[in-house]
Formats: structure tokens, C-alpha cells, sequence
């Protein structure tokens, strides 16, 4: 901290830049990376991969900017976002899923949403596959929103002022959009702005975390559902 001239918002700005863009940059190479992604589903199988895939996710985004908060003793989980949902953060997440669920529905089925989703490719799925694809998109996405929505935004509000915060959160996540294709990245742009302003007003980020968890899950059950190639087996016969 004595580099930092016992400044812990300029510390924690600078720790959070870090790990919101170099984060990312290990994440990509460890998870994504051709060479590794080969190695895996070689020796693992695809399912084994996205899951590590995600896995990987919430070591760097989540566990990694908590540690900081934790160990530096000079911050606190409630003052980047993690406090209790008020009943405005409820409307808000509400009013998301009635729009996002219809959206899903219909984008569901288009040829280029099939060919990604849902990211495990198991022609069966069990219901064990099932509950594991789940909690593994909802902690990922919890770790996920926490770095952005938490930890990036909070620590950059204090040196930059609201706006330029924003802007810097929703700048970075369309960035790490880039991968997932045009449509993806775009679509991050007006979602990230939203999601910023609604953390920020509500205090927490439960709308943010909320609301990529349904997002994610209905599109994965959607795309599952329609896919010709794909169904869930209850049972073993």
C-alpha cells in the first residue's frame, strides 16, 4: 500500500482494473485457449470442459477479488455491491425476466443461438448433467457479476464519478464479448449500461446477478428443448 500513499480507493481501482482485463486475459488462455480446450475435451470430454471452463471462471472473478477485499483489510464485501436485495431490486429483476424469457423463446431457435447453445453438446442430457450445467452457470455468473457489477464498479465510482464508471464497466464487458460473435457484443453494450445503472441505483448487484442467471438458464433450457439433436432422459430405461 505505501506506493499507493495510503490511498485504498486508488489501491482497490487499480487492483480491480487488474483483474477485470488480465483476469480476463488468463482466463481466456487457461479455459479458452485452442490448445487447452483440445487438451481437455480429449482427455475429459466436452461436458468436463465447459464445466472446468466455468469453474476456472469463478476462481479468477469471484475468489480472486473477494481474497483481495478479505486479506487487504481495508474494504468490506457490502461496499462493492454484496448487500441485501430491496424490494426495488426484486421489481427491477421482475421486470427483466418478463422481457428477457419472451426474448430467449423466440431467439432460442435460431440457427446461430443452436450452434453455441446449449454449450454442452451431450446429445442425452440427465438430469444429473441437467443440475450440474445449472449451478455451475449460477456460480459462475454470481462470480462473474461480482468483478464487474461489484467489484470494477465500486471501486471505480469513487475516483472516476458515476458516468465515466460506467462507462468503463461497459466498455471492458462488451470488450470480453468480442469471442462470443457481433451479436453478442452489441447486445453487451445496452446490457451493460443497464445493469450498471440499476447496481447503482439499487445499491446491490443482485439485479445484475439475477438477471444473467435467468438469462442464461432459459436460453440453455429453450435451446435445449428445441434442439433436434438433443433431449433430456429422465430415466434410465
Amino acid at each position: 500500500m505505501k506506493y499507493f500513499h495510503g490511498n485504498a480507493e486508488l489501491f482497490f481501482f487499480t487492483i480491480a482494473i487488474a483483474v477485470a482485463s488480465f483476469g480476463f486475459l488468463l482466463y481466456h488462455y487457461v479455459s479458452i485457449s485452442a490448445a487447452v480446450r483440445k487438451f481437455l475435451k480429449t482427455e475429459f470430454g466436452r461436458t468436463r470442459y465447459v464445466l472446468f471452463h466455468r469453474l476456472t471462471g469463478c476462481v479468477i472473478f469471484g475468489f480472486l477479488p473477494l481474497s483481495i477485499i478479505i486479506f487487504s483489510g481495508t474494504g468490506n464485501i457490502s461496499d462493492y455491491g454484496v448487500a441485501p436485495a430491496n424490494p426495488e431490486s426484486c421489481l427491477w429483476i421482475g421486470i427483466l425476466s418478463v422481457i428477457i424469457i419472451p426474448v430467449n423463446f423466440f431467439n432460442s431457435r435460431t440457427p446461430g443461438n443452436l450452434e453455441m447453445y446449449p454449450q454442452i453438446r451431450e446429445k442425452i442430457w440427465s438430469v444429473g448433467i441437467l443440475i450440474l450445467s445449472a449451478l455451475s452457470w449460477i456460480a459462475y455468473l454470481l462470480c462473474y457479476e461480482f468483478l464487474f457489477r461489484g467489484f470494477l464498479l465500486f471501486a471505480s465510482i469513487p475516483l472516476l464519478g458515476l458516468w465515466p464508471s460506467i462507462v468503463l464497466n461497459t466498455s471492458l464487458y462488451t470488450l470480453i464479448h468480442l469471442p462470443k460473435g457481433f451479436k453478442e457484443t452489441i447486445g453487451a453494450i445496452p446490457l451493460g449500461f443497464l445493469l450498471c445503472f440499476l447496481t447503482v441505483r439499487t445499491g446491490s448487484i443482485w439485479v445484475a446477478v439475477f438477471t444473467h442467471i435467468i438469462m442464461a438458464l432459459s436460453n440453455e433450457w429453450l435451446s435445449l428443448y428445441v434442439h433436434p439433436h438433443m433431449v433430456i432422459k429422465i430415466r434410465q430405461s
